[in-house]
Order: structure tokens, then C-alpha cells, then sequence
């Protein structure tokens, strides 16, 4: 058997908002150790279903 121990970043957004890092969208993102947390801002809810409506048309 083996074992692995890994350790990482798990960000969650607050209520009403969404993580985005401008192209991955998520309520939640589990990010490696190394990873540059800063490139990750909460956008509103709101924000969020313009930029899907955009994307989708």
C-alpha cells in the first residue's frame, strides 16, 4: 500500500459570491501548496451570470 500525504489550499467563496481567477469560475477551489492564491478574487453572484450569458451566446 501507499501513502501520500499532499497538502493544498482550499478557498471558498462567501455567501452570494463566486472565485474566479479571470478564466475558472467555482464556489470553491482546491488549489496545490505552491499555487499563487492572489490570482483568485470573489466576484457577486450577479457578476457571475453576466459573464456565463456572454460566454453562452
Amino acid at each position: 500500500m501507499k501513502q501520500e500525504i499532499v497538502k493544498q489550499i482550499i478557498l471558498t467563496a462567501d455567501y452570494g459570491k463566486y472565485l474566479t481567477n479571470g478564466e475558472t469560475y467555482g464556489k470553491t477551489v482546491v488549489l496545490p501548496e505552491s499555487a499563487d492564491v492572489l490570482a483568485w478574487y470573489e466576484i457577486t453572484d450577479t457578476e457571475y451570470e453576466t459573464v456565463q450569458e456572454v460566454v453562452n451566446v
